[in-house]
């Protein structure tokens, strides 16, 4: 029987893979911490994983990988009782990670060298950084530990469960894609909320990555700011037409009509409107640069399920709605794309591309229904503006998302009638 052996090259990784969490070890016990698990000790377990997971390839006997786990898991066993009769706390780490560096030494043995490289820099990394983890973890929040568990339900526990299939009338709901959408808008509110935390930059970037779900919401969110302060209009005003418009334009509306249509095309007819808008964004970006970000802190939850319910239920029913109205009233489609760039320019955008693939519409089209769903997107800024108690932001909202609001949609409208 011809045998196919690692080479020599396995065997010095195999040695490579133990010094990494043996260094690591050495460095720590420096500082004084107390660890059986030294540079030596880890090169030698990993050597002897390494042997094992050879003797397997030359007699193919499993008995090999049976008798090399019982050997390891009593050498961990031993260090491990060493180790506690000196500390009346040991903790598990060194017998964990005593079987881990076995175990990345018998991967390079058996030829999966990418998963033993991976074990051993996690493993050292995981131990280097503990402190940091440690002091991370003392500083989580009850309501942000609660967070993590939510997000993990939903998008690892909920969503697999549910079939990804349309039903009901005209296939208008599909369960594994609504609740994707929960999952997905869940994630951003939370990253929202860590920004704005941990952050310097945290108003700049909580607005930022809010937009790039709905930047209405976080508009709202942002005005009523006005209640709390009496100072920073000039901040809130350029962090809501900048900071909620930036993303709304480019990621939900451009961003999200090529992923669903994986077309340049509808992007290209709506070329004059896009231009426009962001030609506009550029200049108040000038013009409030020194202002986008200020020291205001706003309080939010790090997983507000009604706000992403409520966003996942706006964002159905658009979708819903347009591909009714895209199969028996096609007449309305540019009243329809528009209110719905009004209300969620996210939803709009996904609609149109969805239409746009199934044949529903035609590309000039696709791009004459995204300017006006872009420049609904500005114009919608004008309801934030009504319901702020501050009189200049009010001003200043509306006469700024009216006028930016019409210059795209005059953009939109002009080239394609041709008028």
């Amino acid at each position: 029987m011809v045998v196919d052996l690692p080479s020599l090259v396995y065997l010095l990784l195999a040695v490579a893979l133990g010094s990494i969490v043996g260094l690591e070890n050495e460095y720590r016990m420096q500082s004084g911490t107390k660890i059986y698990l030294g540079l030596r000790t880890c090169i030698f377990i990993s050597l002897l994983g390494y042997i094992f997971a050879l003797l397997y390839a030359i007699t193919e006997s499993v008995a090999l990988l049976v008798t090399g786990t019982a050997v390891i898991t009593i050498i961990a066993i031993a260090i491990y009782l060493t180790k506690s009769n000196l500390i009346k706390n040991p903790g598990a780490t060194t017998f964990i990670a005593t079987f881990i560096v076995f175990i990345s030494g018998m991967f390079v043995g058996l030829g999966y060298y990418e998963y033993a490289i991976v074990l051993s820099v996690l493993t050292a990394a995981i131990s280097f950084y503990k402190r940091e983890f440690l002091g991370v973890i003392h500083k989580i929040k009850r309501n942000e530990l609660l967070a993590i568990i939510n997000i993990f339900l939903v998008a690892f526990v909920i969503l697999p469960l549910l079939p990804d299939a349309y039903i009901g009338p005209y296939s208008f709901f599909n369960p594994f894609e609504f609740w994707l959408i929960v999952a997905t808008v869940g994630l951003v509110f939370f990253l929202q909320y860590l920004f704005l935390r941990v952050s310097k930059y945290g108003l700049l970037l909580s607005s930022v990555i809010g937009s790039v779900i709905t930047g209405t919401a976080v508009a709202f969110s942002l005005v009523k700011l006005a209640n709390k302060i009496k100072a920073g209009t000039k901040t809130l005003f350029y962090n809501i037409m900048f900071s909620a418009n930036i993303p709304m334009i480019l990621i939900q509306a451009c961003l999200f009509v090529y992923l669903t249509t994986f077309s340049g095309a509808v992007l290209y007819y709506a070329l004059p409107a896009i231009v426009v808008a962001l030609a506009a964004m550029t200049i108040l970006f000038y013009a409030g640069r020194n202002q986008l970000n200020g020291s205001i802190k706003t309080v939010t939850s790090p997983f507000p399920l009604m706000s992403i319910l409520e966003f996942a239920a706006i964002f159905f029913v658009i979708f819903t709605v347009s591909r009714v109205v895209t199969i028996i009233a096609p007449q309305y489609l540019a009243l329809t794309f528009f209110v719905s760039g009004l209300a969620n320019v996210a939803g709009a955008a996904f609609s149109l591309g969805f239409a746009f693939v199934h044949g529903a519409i035609t590309t000039q089209y696709a791009g004459f229904l995204l300017g006006l769903i872009i420049g609904a997107g500005l114009l919608s800024k004008i309801f934030v503006g009504l319901i702020s108690p501050s009189k200049e932001l009010k001003t200043q909202l509306i006469t700024y998302s009216l006028l930016i609001g019409i210059a795209t949609l005059l953009a939109t409208i002009v080239p394609y009638y041709g008028i």
